[in-house]
């Protein structure tokens, strides 16, 4: 592979992959995508700057990074008040959220939004079913709510550590 083109591999990959993080908003999965984009840019590149024991760390990152999102969301929504029936209520009012805000035709906004608010829905929901109580439900709801930004935090500085990961993988490759 000529340097040129190999330069013109690497500048693409990490375009796409800083253009990649930003799928975190959608709630997409954007790691598992950029951990595709470097596996792509490996197998091109005869695994020269990124390899495979790159590749593993970075798949690593990435499954850590999905248990963290539900257990720390979880964790927070259970720490701020939530029932068992307010965490049910959170994850499936999220996912049903992301579902439904996926018809809405502003890219992003549809998703990002339905994902928050039918976490916020879905706790306060089972809640009040459950407790029959309006205080718990709308504190189970608030809960299930700062879960899911403190949850999908923590997923997107793992995915922005993945691409530094890139990054230095790649620059430390012409540095030597």
């Amino acid at each position: 592979m000529t340097p040129i083109l190999a330069a013109a591999g690497e500048i693409l990959l990490l375009s796409a992959g800083a253009f990649v993080l930003l799928l975190h908003a959608a709630g997409l999965p954007a790691n598992w995508i950029l951990l595709g984009l470097a596996l792509v840019h490996a197998l091109a590149t005869g695994g020269h700057p990124v390899g495979w024991g790159t590749l593993l760390v970075l798949a690593a990152i990435a499954a850590a990074a999905e248990g963290f999102e539900f257990g720390v969301g979880m964790w927070v929504t259970a720490r701020r008040g939530a029932s068992r029936w307010g965490m049910v209520g959170a994850c499936g009012g999220g996912i049903a959220g992301v579902a439904l805000g996926a018809v809405v035709p502003v890219p992003l906004v549809g998703v990002v939004v339905g994902g928050f608010l039918g976490s916020f829905l879905g706790a306060v929901l089972c809640e009040y079913v459950s407790q029959q109580r309006w205080d718990a439900a709308l504190r189970s709801g608030r809960a299930a709510f700062l879960g899911r930004v403190v949850g999908a935090t923590v997923k997107t500085v793992c995915g922005f550590g993945m691409w530094a990961i890139l990054v230095w993988r790649i620059l430390a490759a012409h540095w030597h």
